[in-house]
């Protein structure tokens, strides 16, 4: 019997999918001797999408896109900043989702098993929002509301888990959406509503945007529906404050969250002025800001730090200082640049930021490429979702200024394929409801 190529590269595709996303849970609180294998499973998984990635790629524009990025990022790491190639390839585990995601979605879109893998992926979707509701609850009555409450992924991954749990959500949701019936269809899913409450136990802040948006952007984008906005403002607003309420009776938070200062300074931007950098400095010297990273500069001062940085390693404004910054320290030793700066490269880190100090303009440049890659994956005759769109977009803006999302393969997986999804949208007759 012959092997059926198509099946294998969706069956190794999920099961990896997987793999990452729950491995963290299990090692910490399943199964503790896993712990020091976890690294090695997160670079056994990386290695396999790579390789997945290669394997399938086929579409010429795909090639010279891939090609150019990991001869441009060798040139960037390599040759300008005298990196090893080992280093360069740790490195690029932090930029798969550009070289591997979209090659292995066309595959599958294409095959002969494309409404399987639409089906499967759709259930295991449906499957992850059971599992990081157990795991996120099991977290939150051990550890309290705090960065320990990342679900299947583990601590650390507050932020992650939320932002999927809202993308999952959102995407099943619309699939069930009656654009006519708009209580009516959440109250008939209402399941997919109350899976949202994970992201209030985990001190994820940035949830109150998400859950606003949800059921905007759920609303059917059309000038009829404008009644239907104005009678659902009420209950929104009550949503909300009920929202809040949950989420300070089970944080225990005593500091003003509707405060804008207390967001401004605490996640965007410090309030000293005049020469940051001796700023950054002056609280290092004094033991306020520790160098192993635990004391967090806000996101904000990352950017406004840069050009002062940028001063003091002249020639890295348009290359940036090599892939594999933000790697290192566990199977290889970190770069001297990040062993000189990690008060400032540790902690939370904006995407925009991650992606210029590693190849300065030139990640600018690929990365809005890849934005343009992604509708290459529309299907003719089929309709973009635009609720969809919108709330993916405002998803991607709020990751350049707020947290490294792409980072994480697993993460993007499941992103761009709801926003591939979103591209490929059929009318509400043809969408595949699941029972």
């Amino acid at each position: 019997m012959l092997l059926d190529k198509d099946r294998i590269v969706l069956n190794v595709f999920l099961v990896t999918i997987w793999i990452w996303c729950t491995i963290g849970f299990v090692s910490e609180e399943m199964i503790p001797g896993l712990l020091p294998l976890r690294s090695g499973v997160y670079f056994l998984v990386d290695a396999i999408i790579m390789a997945l990635g290669l394997i399938v790629l086929r579409n010429w524009k795909d090639w010279i896109f891939v090609l150019s990025f990991l001869v441009v990022g060798y040139h960037i790491t390599c040759v300008h900043n005298e990196y090893s190639v080992a280093y360069y390839l740790n490195g690029l585990r932090d930029f798969l989702y550009l070289s591997s995601l979209i090659p292995i979605f066309r595959y599958l879109y294409k095959s002969r098993i494309s409404d399987d893998f639409v089906r499967l992926f759709d259930k295991s979707l449906y499957a992850f929002l059971i599992v990081q509701a157990v795991c996120v609850t099991f977290q939150f009555l051990k550890y309290g509301a705090n960065d320990h409450g990342g679900g299947s992924m583990g601590n650390g991954y507050s932020g992650i888990v939320t932002i999927l749990i809202y993308v999952v959500s959102f995407y099943l949701m619309k699939k069930r959406m009656n654009p006519e019936k708009y209580l009516g269809s959440l109250i008939a899913n209402k399941w997919l509503v109350i899976l949202l409450y994970p992201t209030f136990l985990n001190e994820t802040k940035i949830s109150f945007i998400f859950f606003v948006m949800y059921f905007l952007l759920m609303l059917p984008l059309k000038k009829e529906s404008l009644m239907r906005v104005i009678f659902a403002v009420p209950i929104l607003v009550a949503g909300v404050y009920l929202a809040f309420n949950v989420y300070l009776s089970a944080t225990g938070n005593k500091d003003d969250i509707t405060d804008l200062s207390y967001y401004m300074e605490g996640y965007l931007m410090a309030d000293e002025s005049g020469d940051i950098l001796n700023w950054a400095e002056y609280l290092y010297e004094r033991g306020e800001l520790e160098a192993d990273g635990s004391s967090d500069i806000p996101r904000f001062t990352k950017y406004m730090l840069m050009p002062e940085i940028n001063a003091s390693y002249p020639g890295h404004d348009i290359t940036g200082y090599g892939i594999g910054q933000f790697k290192g320290g566990t199977m290889m030793p970190s770069s001297k640049f990040y062993q000189d700066n990690e008060w400032m490269l540790r902690g939370s880190v904006p995407y925009g930021f991650h992606m210029i100090i590693q190849m300065g303009l030139f990640a600018v440049i690929y990365f809005v490429w890849f934005c343009l890659r992604i509708y290459s994956l529309r299907e003719k005759g089929t309709k973009a979702e635009i609720g969809i769109q919108l709330f993916l977009w405002i998803m991607v803006v709020v990751f350049i200024f707020y947290n490294d999302f792409f980072r994480y393969t697993f993460a993007c997986a499941i992103f761009l394929y709801v926003f591939i999804q979103s591209l490929r949208w059929h009318t509400q007759e043809n969408v595949v409801k699941l029972n």
